[in-house]
């Protein structure tokens, strides 16, 4: 039975037909011909330009398969690995929301996403495998394959489908190796990813703008050899992965990459005191093939039925949740339904819940006249005797007096942050958001420190909106009535991933008086 592979990369569409492995077809369409410059109708949806472009190509090489396993880029997902404590598996799903909200720039609502986990015994923690995608850019795909009458099988990370090559090289290696995928002359996008026997630690996506036209001068001038810019980017990945996981040394590289770059490459690898083992990709399709590394991730998406360690679908992922709002909502419809065709029952069932309860209170009835006749006999005692003295009297009332006062200063002086932590939501600007809260109380000095991060894409944007935050706690009623002095005590600059973030910490401070 033919198997589909589609791989939608930067700059390449791959379609990839096979059958037991074998290539029957191999397309690559151009992302450069769905670029508005290149059509008439420049108003024409992005979607509907590829599924045009698509069903041609299906029909003129008269592919009738409709099983497809897609793979998207790294810029389409998100992809993060962090550690967790560990705990049972029915909280893991909202603590792992919980915790990723940290690594990604806007509401986890947006996302359709998958977790994979494993227990990592040298750390006592779990290790947690997150692959996300913004909602909207995941509906597109699935229209585009549904328009094209394709059944689709799993939406998966490109990077992790190329990982099926190592299983049909039949490479078994355990401990920790890495895996990188790269066509620099092509200018896709290359992965660097490490694998702890087969479970990711870490992944890096590697792009090369206007890479061909460099490597093309570069081998001009040097006979051939790998750019400089293609060793530094595997430099930085393996300094990145050593900083994020000391002691986890990596004992094997293993290449997909043009068989030009091999020599070069190997004496690179080598030098750093690592192993490196080229996959030979031509050896499993039946035909020798340009090395395309757009055409190797569309490859191994067709090679679907080859098992890896990784389950993450993320077609299944937005099933789940659909079926978990459809599950929402359905406690009240049965509830309604329920009420409608029971009315009877229900009728019946609350009448004899009011029977017994008069007959309850018709049975406590004569208890309770006998009680209040025992109350009232009692001989009345006063709660202070009468033959005391007024000194003795006054003392008395002084005890209490002092104890109420006692009691007093004790309420009036709790700390009660909530107007001011109420204020918070009411004054932060769009773009910026609070990482850590701390607050110290001491005879004379009260502080509460503010820290956190503005992300415009802009320094000084960036800067403006720290700024303005600033002001805003300065002039709102609740921080100016309890807090003298408001200031911004610093701001840096802080690196996530690729993307430059300000970094900002505000004092409040009242050295006369705590918060009552």
């Amino acid at each position: 039975m033919n198997t589909l592979g589609i791989y939608f990369g930067p700059q390449v569409i791959s379609i990839i037909e096979t059958r037991n492995r074998q290539l029957i077809n191999n397309i690559q369409i151009s992302q450069a011909l769905i670029s508005p410059e290149t059509l008439t109708e420049e108003k024409v949806p992005e979607e509907i330009k590829i599924i045009t472009l698509l069903k041609d190509e299906l029909r003129k090489n008269k592919i009738e398969a409709r099983d497809v396993t897609v793979s998207l880029s790294g810029k389409d997902l998100i992809v993060r690995t962090f550690e967790m404590p560990i705990m049972p598996r029915q909280e893991l799903d909202n603590a792992v929301i919980f915790e990723v909200k940290k690594y990604i720039p806007f509401k986890t609502e947006d996302l359709i996403s998958d977790f994979q986990w494993q227990l990592d015994k040298t750390i006592q923690k779990n290790r947690i495998l997150f692959v996300g995608i913004k909602k909207e850019t995941l509906d597109k795909y699935i229209y585009i394959l549904r328009e094209l009458d394709l059944k689709i099988n799993s939406i998966e990370y490109s990077a992790f489908s190329v990982l099926r090559l190592l299983e049909l090289a039949g490479i078994k290696e355990k401990g920790i190796i890495a895996m990188i995928d790269i066509d620099f002359a092509k200018d896709d996008e290359a992965n660097f990813v490490v694998l702890e026997n087969g479970f990711p630690l870490f992944s890096r996506d590697i792009t090369f703008a206007g890479g061909s036209e460099e490597v093309a001068k570069h081998e001009e001038e040097q006979s051939g050899m790998i750019s400089d810019k293609l060793k530094r980017e595997i430099h930085i990945s393996l300094d990145y992965y050593d900083r994020k996981f000391p002691g986890k040394n990596i004992g094997k590289i293993f290449f997909i990459t043009n068989p030009d770059y091999r020599t070069d490459l190997e004496g690179f690898i080598k030098e750093s005191g690592l192993g490196v083992q080229f996959i030979e990709i031509n050896k499993y399709i039946g035909r020798p093939i340009p090395f395309s590394l757009a055409f190797v991730k569309g490859y191994s998406s067709a090679l679907s039925k080859i098992v890896t360690r990784i389950k993450i679908n993320l077609l299944l992922a937005k099933e789940r949740t659909l079926k978990k709002i459809s599950a929402e909502r359905m406690p009240g419809a049965l509830l309604v339904k329920f009420l409608k065709s029971n009315a009877i029952v229900i009728g019946l069932s609350l009448f004899i819940c009011i029977a017994v309860l008069i007959l309850g209170v018709y049975r406590l009835l004569p208890s309770q006249i006998g009680l209040e006749i025992i109350i009232n006999m009692r001989p009345a005692v006063s709660t202070v005797s009468a033959d005391l003295s007024s000194e003795e009297l006054i003392a008395i009332n002084s005890t209490y007096k002092t104890k109420i006062e006692t009691m007093g200063n004790i309420i009036k002086k709790r700390l009660y942050l909530t107007p001011q932590l109420d204020a918070l939501p009411r004054v932060i600007p769009k773009g910026v958001w609070l990482v850590n809260l701390s607050f110290e109380k001491k005879e004379e000095k009260t502080e509460l420190i503010l820290e956190g991060m503005a992300y415009l894409g802009d320094n000084e944007k960036e800067l403006g909106l720290v700024n303005l935050f600033l002001s805003r706690l300065k002039e709102n009623p609740a921080f100016a009535k309890y807090f003298k002095e408001i200031s911004l005590v610093s701001t840096g600059r802080d690196q996530r991933e690729k993307i430059s973030i300000t970094t900002f910490r505000i004092s409040c401070r009242d050295y006369t008086r705590g918060i009552r």
